[in-house]
């Protein structure tokens, strides 16, 4: 048998055990609070940098050195989604969830 066909035989099996294990991770607990965060976009400034260099020549050798210089800055805008959330009972989890879903929900369902 050729050994492709023995990797595929061996690549499959693994490959669906993989797949069905990440759904494994399931966050269960009891809803206690529901909320509707909008859409935002915030902005912040980085700087815009760029790479000069320089060479120096001394008795017959050069010598190149390089260092970063900042020329401005730039603003960079940052999404966050709109959110319907919901926060379970062991304080460690809010997730975001379609708004069909967060709609059905009550606080107090089990999740």
């Amino acid at each position: 048998m050729p050994a492709r066909r023995i990797t595929a035989l061996f690549a499959i099996p693994v490959a669906a055990l993989l797949l069905t294990a990440c759904g494994s991770d399931d966050v269960h607990g009891t809803i206690t609070e529901k909320e509707h965060k909008a859409a935002k976009t915030t902005w912040s400034n980085e700087p815009v940098t760029k790479r000069q260099c320089t060479t120096t020549k001394k008795n017959g050798t050069s010598k190149k050195s390089c260092s970063t210089v900042k020329t401005g800055t730039k603003r960079v805008s940052h999404r966050k989604p709109e959110c319907w959330q919901i926060e379970l009972d062991d304080d460690a989890h809010e997730l975001c969830i379609s708004k069909s879903r967060w709609d059905k929900v009550r606080v107090g369902d089990r999740w």
